[in-house]
């Protein structure tokens, strides 16, 4: 991490404090508010979609085209991390939206 930039720096630090923010209080909802497992299965998903954009921080400052034009995720850490949180994140919220959809 110590060869990020500090704009990059501030992105990670946002991103993963946007992250647990939304973690605790999709926490909060289930536990105290509504006893509700889509929304709870929605808020990991968006959760583990943020963490995995922190860990890609560059991603924030590249332009639009550049990012499908690379072929190297400019990832911290392993790359192969990174995506399985992504796609982990993005199936959890799925099956929360279609579980809220038809449920």
């Amino acid at each position: 991490m110590s060869n990020l930039s500090t704009r990059e720096k501030v992105a990670f630090t946002l991103c993963i404090s946007f992250a647990f923010l939304l973690l605790i209080s999709g926490i909060y909802d289930f536990w105290i508010i509504e006893f509700n497992a889509q929304d709870l299965l929605m808020s990991i998903g968006a959760f583990l979609l943020l963490l995995s954009l922190a860990l890609i921080p560059k991603i924030f400052f590249l332009p639009f085209t550049d990012i499908f034009k690379s072929k190297e995720t400019p990832s911290i850490g392993i790359p192969k991390v990174q995506q399985c949180i992504m796609f982990s994140g993005a199936l959890l919220c799925a099956f929360g939206f279609a579980l809220r959809l038809f449920f």
